[in-house]
């Protein structure tokens, strides 16, 4: 009888920790600075930490030249951009290798001209700190980050295709637009 007593509270005990790993994001999500940048766009245009008050939320989206899913989900984040301007939200990329040279700078301009991304795309100087204490952490692409009015990083990277992400995303973005 013991043993069965024990294997059942076991088993609730488990049944709760499950529970918990596939809920829906917690009630507390992280906020954490966005790091103070300022670097030029694909055009030539500056760009700096400052435009996160423009709008109510800002996605800034991570990706590299040489990366196939980063490429492919350009579309699906263009038509993302074109929906969140009614509310206020903007999306960035950010080529993390456009800036390191002429070449780069060229065939990412490409990329995003074949692609039909009219989204402001930042093509980071890799000798910036930006780059160097920010940047150069990302292990993995396409990376996402939501960030709100005031530049505070709102919950963890999505690392991954962001529409395959949606609920996380569409909940710190409704998270973001309550706390208004």
């Amino acid at each position: 009888m013991k043993r069965i007593v024990s294997i059942l509270l076991l088993l609730a005990m488990s049944a709760s920790i499950l529970a918990g790993c596939g809920a829906q994001e917690p009630e507390l999500v992280s906020k954490t600075p966005f790091p103070e940048f300022s670097e030029v766009d694909t055009e030539g245009t500056i760009v700096s930490h400052d435009i996160f008050s423009d709008y109510d939320i800002t996605i800034v989206n991570f990706w590299n030249n040489g990366c196939g899913t980063c490429i492919a989900e350009m579309p699906e984040l263009e038509e993302l951009y074109q929906e969140f301007q009614k509310d206020n939200t903007n999306l960035i990329g950010v080529g993390v290798d456009s800036g390191e040279n002429e070449e780069q700078l060229t065939l990412a301009r490409e990329i995003l001209k074949e692609k039909g991304v009219t989204y402001q795309n930042i093509s980071p100087n890799p000798q910036n700190n930006f780059y160097k204490e920010f940047i150069s952490h990302i292990t993995g692409y396409p990376t996402t980050y939501v960030v709100d009015s005031e530049g505070n990083i709102i919950g963890a990277p999505l690392v991954g295709n962001v529409k395959a992400q949606m609920d996380t995303l569409q909940s710190r973005i409704d998270r973001i637009r309550g706390n208004k």
